[in-house]
């Protein structure tokens, strides 16, 4: 009978410490941000920080344009290039893997440089465009 409670009692400590998948998508966000924002700008971006919503299961990547590309004219000559680069970037993602199997969606909010408060770029993209 004591090994019975024994064992019971570490199979629920086991359980009882184990995170959920959007846990852990949180923590992976603020770990990102911590370590690596604001990132080296590269082709004109930098991304500011990575944010995620429980209540959509969404990563939300924060980036900024610089130089010739935080020009609205020139983002929407290029709108839909870039679009598809994101997509074609997750899906090509290993790093995303597990969230990607568990149907999380990604989007990405690109703002100016120039001017802060200017949103260039907002989309999202879900399970259905990626897999």
């Amino acid at each position: 009978m004591k090994k019975i409670i024994i064992i019971a009692l570490a199979a629920l400590s086991l359980t009882a410490c184990k995170k959920s998948i959007e846990d852990k998508a949180a923590e992976e966000a603020r770990a990102y941000t911590q370590k690596f924002c604001p990132t080296p700008v590269y082709n004109f971006t930098r991304t500011d920080s990575l944010g995620f919503d429980r209540t959509s299961r969404t990563f939300i990547y924060y980036c900024a344009l610089t130089d010739q590309m935080d020009d609205v004219q020139v983002l929407n000559e290029h709108r839909e290039t870039l679009r598809q680069g994101l997509l074609q970037s997750i899906r090509e993602s290993t790093n995303l893997k597990l969230f990607k199997d568990n149907d999380f969606a990604f989007r990405y909010v690109i703002r100016s440089t120039k001017n802060p408060q200017q949103v260039l770029f907002d989309a999202t993209f879900k399970p259905e465009e990626y897999k």
